[in-house]
């Protein structure tokens, strides 16, 4: 097996020389991540924060652009990667303390700005790198400009989606990492469905999910816990909404292991189940499962898709409808590529997926059920290890 830093320079080298770039620079914190491993709290928190990575093609040599309080942090996990700050901070040094001779260096050289750090490394490249892949997506417009008319000989194209692109195929040590992610949320939401009772809310047992996330070494990322009407509720928050008898109650829920995301879903119905509920979330289910046995490398998106609505609406919700049924997951919860209409990119052996098959009724309530595959050689491997069944609780 090729090693993940080899494994990873081969994806980043194979892409650019597909799109003929010279540069590749990140701008969002996934992206930097891939492309140097380095994280920084403020990037994440901060959204006005601005950190670059570059990597230059045919070169081994990363290049981080961080503000100029990072820098310790920067260098202590990364002392062979060239480094540009930028702002205003103030730390002192302890007399004689050579340890940090290089960092009082780069902080020395600080720069006005982030954009000023980046034009900085621009202008030591080669006037052969002409072509830049530059990730826009924590960019103004008018920063993109600034670039464009500092160094006019070059040609800036965006590049949020080549990132996309290069990491939609993933290391097995990605799928490892993922597979524990997935894990970790699955034996964190069993482990408290027995705990739910009669008066429970969906605050409650979300505080519940995330404790046994952090007990099992992972961060928590989103929990999204509806109880009946409000199970309809797409993308919502939790709230004191309290578990009654034949309540259905819809879990979609995710975490974060070592930098790589899970996103999975389950329903749960507390005490009598109705005929209606029993009924729709098997068609659901049928519609998720014969979509998951359809995927092989060559298979589009789209016909996953298909497949999916064109099941569940045959096994007993005729009037089913959704704008996807999936997505990529991995450093970001949707990476590419998305299960949709129109999305004819091929499976291929590394792509990780999150298939899913909600259905949202307005006044009546929600189901849902989503699991984690990998495309193998052959077909695909469920990273997900739990019942895919209608949970029952309360009995």
């Amino acid at each position: 097996m090729m090693e993940w830093s080899s494994f990873k320079k081969e994806r980043i080298r194979h892409v650019m020389e597909k799109e003929g770039l010279d540069v590749l620079i990140a701008s969002f914190p996934e992206n930097i991540y891939y492309l140097s491993e380095y994280e920084s709290i403020g990037h994440r928190i901060l959204y006005k924060t601005q950190i670059f990575a570059m990597f230059e093609l045919g070169k081994d040599q990363t290049t981080l652009v961080v503000p100029l309080a990072e820098v310790p942090t920067a260098f202590e996990r990364f002392p062979e990667f060239n480094m540009t700050c930028f702002g205003h901070f103030y730390f002192a040094y302890s007399e004689g303390d050579l340890e940090f001779g290089e960092v009082k260096r780069i902080i020395q050289a600080s720069e006005s700005d982030s954009i000023q750090a980046l034009c900085k490394n621009l202008e030591r490249l080669d006037k052969t790198s002409r072509r830049i892949g530059l990730d826009e997506s924590r960019l103004t417009p008018a920063q993109w400009k600034h670039l464009e008319i500092t160094f006019p000989d070059k040609k800036f194209m965006p590049a949020f989606d080549i990132f996309g692109e290069i990491r939609t195929i993933k290391h097995e040590s990605e799928v490892a990492l993922l597979e524990r992610a997935a894990e970790i949320a699955e034996e964190s939401l069993f482990n408290i469905l027995p705990k739910i009772k009669k008066g429970s809310n969906e605050n409650e047992i979300g505080r519940w999910y995330m404790q046994e996330v952090v007990g099992r070494g992972a961060e928590p990322y989103f929990n999204v816990v509806t109880i009946d009407e409000r199970s309809a509720f797409a993308d919502t928050v939790n709230t004191k909404k309290m578990v009654k008898d034949g309540s259905i109650i819809r879990f979609d829920i995710g975490c974060v292991y070592q930098g790589y995301r899970s996103d999975i879903a389950r329903t749960a119905v507390f005490g009598k189940c109705t005929e209606k509920v029993k009924q729709y979330y098997r068609a659901i289910l049928i519609g998720e499962e014969r979509a998951i046995k359809q995927i092989k490398p060559g298979v589009s998106a789209e016909c996953i898709f298909n497949v999916a609505v064109e099941e569940i609406r045959k096994a007993g919700i005729s009037h089913y409808e959704r704008h996807h049924c999936g997505h990529g997951i991995g450093l970001d919860v949707y990476d590419p590529p998305s299960v949709a209409p129109g999305i004819k990119t091929q499976m291929r052996p590394g792509m990780v997926l999150c298939i899913e098959t909600p259905y949202y009724e307005l006044g009546w309530g929600g189901i849902q059920v989503e699991d984690t595959i990998v495309v193998t050689d052959t077909g695909s491997r469920y990273l997900t290890k739990s019942s895919r069944e209608l949970i029952k609780v309360g009995v």
